[in-house]
């Protein structure tokens, strides 16, 4: 909250990762995380925005905590026999969207850094 940002600023790109949530549990696979757009662009709009490293990293931890609580509070609709390979495939989806979104600010640093040359 140290960054003053209206509500559409600081939520708006949840959308979209969730979008990509949703496409990673509808497949019929196991395969790897596909990169994300959407991360990759939120990356670089929070370097754009000030952020640090470590309130991207905050943020991630709230939205794996947000979905997980999510679940815990509708588990009675829940069916148990996929659950916990869902919540397995959710946090690799967070975390490789977290990957793309630190790729993605570590670019936009260093391109800013390059410019300061």
């Amino acid at each position: 909250m140290r960054i003053p940002l209206n509500y559409e600023e600081r939520t708006g790109h949840l959308p979209r990762l969730m979008r990509d949530v949703n496409v990673r549990l509808r497949r019929d696979d196991d395969t790897q995380a596909a990169i994300s757009a959407a991360a990759a662009d939120h990356g670089g709009l929070r370097h754009k925005q000030g952020y640090p490293v470590e309130m991207l990293i905050e943020e991630s931890r709230l939205l794996q905590v947000s979905i997980f609580t999510t679940l815990h509070q509708n588990v009675k609709n829940l069916e148990f026999s996929t659950l916990l390979p869902n919540i397995v495939t959710i946090a690799d989806e967070v975390n490789a969207q977290l990957k793309q979104q630190m790729k993605s600010f570590k670019a936009a640093d260093s391109a800013e850094r390059a410019k300061g040359k």
